[in-house]
This record gives C-alpha cells, structure tokens and sequence, in this order.
C-alpha cells in the first residue's frame, strides 16, 4: 500500500518526471499536485491529482466536452465548477461518467481531488503513453495551438475556430498513433454528472467500531465487478478496516487521526492499496473519516 500526505507533496516542483511524484504548473495558474498513478496488468489505468485554482487571472477554463475516461472529483474547498450555473459545493462529490457532456466549466479558487480511470485507452498514464506524447503534441500543433487547456484549430478558408479541450484532443491524438486506428468516443450512458452531499448519507454500522455510509456504485462496464463503488468510512478510536483484495482502492482521510501500520497521519492523507494487496486503516480518535473509491475489474 502506498501512503502520501497531502502537506508533503511539493506546491510546485518544476523539475518532476512525468510519472515522479511532484507537481507542474500546465494549466494557466493552476497547481496540480501529482499524488498517484498506475496501469495495472488488468487493464486499468487511473491517475489521482489535487489541484489548486488560483484566482481570476489563471483560472482554468474549458469548453464544453466529454472524455472517455471516468471522473470522480471532490471538493476539498470553495465551490469547483463543471458547468454553467453548476458547483461541486465544500466536501461535495461527483462522479463523471464515461463520454458524459460538462461544462463549459471556470474555476478560479478553491482545492480539488480528482480521479480519472478507465481500461484500454480510455485514459492514458504511464510509461506506454509517455512515450507516444512527445508526437502527439507534434502533431497537434502543426494543426493548432494549445493555450490554457483548450486546443484550438481554425479553419483556412473559413476561418472559423473549433475549440476542444486540450487532454481529450491529446488523448485521441496518442490513441490514433499507438494502434494506429481513431479514436471513438462511445455514446453517453449517463446524461449528466452526478453530484453527491454526502453530509446527507446516513452511516451505518459494518463491523465493530465501523460505520459506512454507501454514495453510489456505477456501472460503466459491464460485468458484476465493473462498478465504481464511492463510500465513506468513519472509525472509532482502535478500530480497523480491512481493504478488500479484490479491487485496487484509493482513499483519503478528511480529520486527522488516520492510522496504518503503526504509523499516525494527519487530515489529507492519501492512499493507494493495488488489487491483490493486503491493506488495513485504523484510527487513534473516535469520528476519523475517510472517503473510499473502490476501482473496477472487468474479470
């Protein structure tokens, strides 16, 4: 299991590999921190990021689109856009599915934990599509600019302009030049993202000094273990939590109090138990939460 508090991860460290933890500035004023990142021998591949909008004057802007990949996003603080007259509110929680429409989206403040998962292509970390980048950036600038995370193309006779968002049009850049086939975006299952309060979950109890509140599963594979299952967790004082080895899990704690092993962590502390792993968390005070993603399997 790999374990990373939040408040250790470099504010900006310019010099980090693509797949190093540490973080760059990509996107006008914003800070993404890099926190973890695999492309498992099943298939699955994910990427987790904390970002920080930093005002007006570098907020990140995108137009309306759709990925591939899917997202769960969750507010650590301020209110985080993803479309016109939409925010995901303080301690809020969304899930984005799969070829799902947002935005255009404006964020100029406030703290974000994303996640981005999906198989086969979907979404692209590691060191296969590492490789793949450097042309695919080539590529899209011989026919457009790349400028605060939208591509934009004009058109020569037109000179009309086709503005998509910048990781997607990379995306299906790597795709096309890996397998040498477009990429197609499947048709959405879902119609628009799904905003969870989870302050309106009731817990209950699972095991002796457990309580679990259940946010969502959802299916955007098929089989009986495709869902992403979203839950909180809330532990008493010298209780545990045993992470099942059936799926990869990633989680996080938002009170101080966390414990692995023998070891304490503060608020914010990231962590990531792959599939097959043994993993526990316990907690050193009564009222110690912790958000919960279990990620899929299609086998």
């Amino acid at each position: 299991m790999k374990i990373l508090v939040g408040a250790d991860v470099p504010a900006y460290n310019p010099t980090a590999g693509k797949n190093e933890i540490g973080s760059v500035r990509p996107l006008g004023g914003t800070v993404v921190q890099r926190l973890f990142s695999d492309d498992t021998p099943d298939g699955l591949n994910f990427r987790m990021l904390r970002s920080h909008f930093n005002g007006e004057e570098g907020a990140y802007d995108t137009p309306r689109h759709r990925h591939a990949f899917q997202q769960i996003r969750w507010a650590q603080s301020g209110n985080l856009n993803y479309a016109p007259g939409q925010d995901i509110p303080e301690g809020g929680i969304a899930y984005f599915p799969k070829a799902t429409w947002y935005g255009p989206q404006h964020k100029a403040a406030g703290i974000s934990v994303a996640i981005q998962l999906g198989f086969h292509g979907e979404q692209q970390s590691g060191p296969a599509w590492d490789e793949v980048r450097p042309r695919a950036l080539e590529a899209l600038k011989r026919s457009g600019t790349i400028k605060d995370g939208v591509y934009v193309q004009v058109d020569p006779e037109t000179g009309e302009e086709t503005r998509t968002d910048s990781v997607q049009a990379l995306f299906e850049k790597q795709y096309e030049l890996r397998f040498g086939t477009p990429w197609k975006t499947p048709d959405e299952g879902y119609e628009a993202p799904i905003l969870m309060h989870p302050d309106a979950f009731a817990y209950f109890q699972i095991a002796e000094g457990v309580e679990c509140k259940r946010l969502g599963n959802f299916f955007d594979h098929p089989g009986p273990n495709a869902d992403v299952r979203l839950s909180m967790l809330r532990l008493s004082s010298g209780a545990s939590y045993t992470l099942p080895v059936e799926r990869a899990q990633l989680f996080w704690s938002t009170r101080v109090g966390l414990r692995i092993d023998t070891t304490d962590y503060p608020e914010l502390t990231f962590g990531y138990c792959p599939r097959g792993e043994d993993g526990a968390i316990g907690a050193t005070q009564d009222g110690v939460e912790v958000v919960l993603v279990e990620l899929p399997r299609l086998d």
